[in-house]
Parts: structure tokens; sequence; C-alpha cells
């Protein structure tokens, strides 16, 4: 197995996230500039996660193309250690979060990152943060903004301000996608227009058939808000 050195991805080895340390491993694909990418943890005692956090493409995209890098990736949310211990990263405060504002730091403005909601399914294991995002996607009468999702969250925290449900459905894989603004006149028009539609969201009366899943979004449409208020 031939690892390499990508200088955005290199970024990320050995960086700290709460007691944990991200380790990469990084393989070029035939197709120039994109490689299979993987992201583990290490926790205090040295011991390493014994599947990926991150696993999927990254591309470097093609500037002189105006080609913009992405990120095409499966999140686990869960870990097992070497030594037996295991974690849940979207229950330890604001873990997840953190973990996808260090990977929204490879994607250049412009870029793209897509995030699987079916990952639970493929890999065999009960997360509600992939089966709340599906539901809320799934139900069309609710119509809550993909942004609001659990995953869609993590998105706008990665950075993204246009997060979009379904757009980028390749393979037949089920996918949310945030894409990163090329410059700051498009990110205050979608970051205004993401706004508009949370506030829109939280206007409605909630469908009381759905209470669940409306409480998590909506407390995630006001977290989002409020973390927008703040840094604008």
């Amino acid at each position: 197995m031939t690892m390499v050195k990508v200088p955005k991805l290199e970024g990320l080895q050995d960086h700290h996230l709460g007691p944990f340390t991200l380790q990469v491993q990084c393989r070029p694909k035939r197709k120039v500039g994109h490689f299979d990418l993987d992201l583990f943890f290490t926790n205090k005692k040295g011991k390493g996660s014994r599947d990926p956090i991150i696993t999927g493409i990254y591309s470097k995209g093609n500037p002189a193309h105006n080609i913009h890098g992405w990120l095409d990736i499966h999140y686990l949310d869960r870990l097992t250690f070497e030594d037996g211990a295991s974690v849940v990263l979207s229950e330890q405060d604001d873990l997840a979060e953190d973990l996808f504002q260090v990977l929204g730091s490879v994607i250049t403005p412009g870029g793209l990152i897509i995030v699987s909601y079916i990952t639970d399914i493929a890999w065999g294991f009960e997360s509600p943060l992939h089966e709340i995002t599906r539901r809320c996607l799934g139900v069309s009468s609710l119509n809550i903004p993909p942004a609001a999702t659990t995953l869609g969250r993590l998105l706008v925290a990665a950075g993204c301000c246009n997060i979009k449900g379904g757009a980028y459905d390749v393979q037949g894989s089920s996918r949310l996608a945030g894409e990163k603004l090329p410059n700051r006149e498009y990110e205050a028009r979608f970051t205004q227009k993401l706004i508009e539609q949370l506030k829109e969201y939280l206007a409605r009366e909630p469908n009381s058939e759905f209470m669940r899943l409306e409480e998590i979004c909506r407390a995630n449409a006001t977290n989002i808000l409020d973390h927008i208020t703040k840094i604008s």
C-alpha cells in the first residue's frame, strides 16, 4: 500500500481533537489529483481506532480549469479502539462539529463536501445521526431545510452555507452536499438565503406526527442562526 503526502491533508496529521489525535492515510487513485482517504483516531492511551472515522475520496481539483477540490465521504460517527473502548462523536459535546470544521479546512472556497446519509446501513450499525437525516429528507411533507438535519449541521460547521439534499446523487448513493462559496459576495448571498430558509422553517407549526425529528431539527436551526449572528 503506497502512502503519499498531500499538503492539504498533511495538516490534519496528528491534529488534536478533544482527547483524540487524527491519523491520515492517503493513497493515490488512477485519476491524477484524486486520492482514497481514511482518517483514524488514536486515544490518550495511544490505541488506534479499528475503523476510520472518515473514509472516502479527496480531489485536489484543477485550479487551472476552475475546478475546485471536493470530498466525497462516509462519516461513521462511532469508533471502537484497539483496547475495546468506544465512543460516539456526536454525543461528545461539539466533537463531531470540531472534526468537520477541521475537515472543511482542506477544501478551498468553491469546493464541495459530500457526505452519505446511509453509512449506517452500508456498515451495518445503528446511528441516530444518519437515521434522523435520512428520515427528515425522506418525509417530503416536513420540508425540513437540509442544513437543519443532523448531518447538515455538520456541513455548516465545515464552512458550507449552501446545503443540498440529493442534489449530487452519484452512483445511486444518498448524499447531502455542502458547498463552500467561492467569494464573499456569493457567501453573503447564500448565508442570507440560509437565514431566511431557517427562519421560515422555525416560523411554521411543527408536524406533531414527527415531533422528535422536529425538535432535533428546530434546535439545529436555532443553533445555526445563533452562530451566524455571532460571527456576522
